[in-house]
């Protein structure tokens, strides 16, 4: 062996007692250690042990049972038969014993590290007014309103996709055969392959929805009575939280989505209509004292993004007065 092999041997070693060895560099180890001569294999080890301070001798049974899983022939490992390289190659085994326990260890933390890591989770908030955009890692795209939030765990897309809404979201998923896509809400849960929907799943609100624009979704409730329901485009499930009632109608999204889009155009809708749809593009709830005023028409268009403006341009067409105090907003009759 030249002097280059001797370093190349030399250097795996080191890397082999400090437990920093690849399972490629530790093959190649192997196969220079074979070629190699009893007396370089010796001036070699020899080196190598004097670094090791610290090695404390393998029983002679453990030797032989290291032998026996490396597939020894029993008569090759007789101590009055053994060859010199063999001697020296209970030595390397005895390292091999000690530094492949310290692996199995660091590989164990490493395992509970990933693990750990794994189980925590992402959590995306969108702001007080307006939405926001969310780009999951399998390629989904979320779009989030006002006072949201999404939460899916580190390792989405490994082996599942769940994801976790508080507020409202309207989903774009990518298409994955393998591998389901399931909106929880807490009250049910909404699984696809890869379609578009809008879900709406406020705490603080009485109701769970959920409305289909394009390809199909399974709605599972999680409480009982359980009830499970395959939806169509432009259908849409209501859930009660109070009664537990699931309600299953068709719609033509328009005031379910309305608050995907900057401008709101509003024809002959009634103003119950109306609220209802600032109220999710602004998450803001509406108290109407005077309730004969809902059944009123309304045709406009808004495209501001502020609710203040939008309500002015309400008051001054229905002529009443109204507060905002902390999104709730309350109307009262100018009479």
């Amino acid at each position: 062996m030249n002097i280059i092999m001797d370093k190349e041997v030399a250097r795996l070693l080191e890397k082999f007692r400090s437990g920093r060895i690849t399972s490629e560099e530790l093959q190649k180890l192997k196969s220079l250690m074979e070629i190699t001569s009893d007396q370089e294999l010796k001036d070699i080890l020899m080196s190598e042990w004097d670094k090791f301070d610290h090695y404390s001798p393998l029983p002679d049974e453990k030797i032989e049972k290291l032998y026996e899983k490396m597939n020894i022939k029993e008569k090759e490992i007789r101590r009055n038969r053994i060859s010199f390289k063999n001697y020296w190659m209970q030595i390397a085994a005895s390292i091999l014993f000690i530094i492949a326990g310290s692996l199995t260890v660091l590989t164990y933390m490493q395992n509970k590290t990933i693990s750990s890591l794994a189980e925590q989770n992402v959590v995306i908030r969108s702001g007080d007014y307006g939405k926001s955009l969310v780009t999951l890692p399998d390629g989904t795209i979320v779009y989030l309103n006002a006072k949201s939030s999404l939460t899916y765990s580190q390792d989405f897309g490994r082996e599942s996709r769940n994801v976790e809404l508080s507020g409202e979201g309207f989903f774009e998923v990518k298409k994955d055969i393998k591998k389901r896509f399931t909106v929880k809400t807490g009250f049910m849960d909404i699984t696809v392959l890869g379609t578009k929907f809008n879900v709406y799943a406020y705490q603080d609100k009485d109701i769970v929805e959920m409305s289909l624009v394009e390809g199909s979704v399974n709605i599972e409730t999680v409480l009982p009575p359980y009830k499970n329901i395959n939806v169509k485009p432009n259908e849409k499930v209501t859930y009660y939280k109070k009664t537990g009632e699931l309600k299953h109608v068709s719609t033509s999204n328009e005031s379910e989505t309305a608050w995907m889009k900057k401008e709101l155009v509003f024809r002959s809708e009634t103003l119950e209509n109306v609220l209802n749809c600032l109220s999710r593009k602004f998450g803001v709830t509406f108290n109407v004292e005077d309730k004969s005023l809902l059944d009123d028409i309304y045709t406009g268009t808004f495209d501001d993004e502020n609710i203040e403006s939008i309500m002015k341009v309400l008051k001054i067409h229905y002529n009443f007065n109204y507060k905002n105090e902390d999104g709730i907003i309350t109307i009262q009759s100018n009479e």
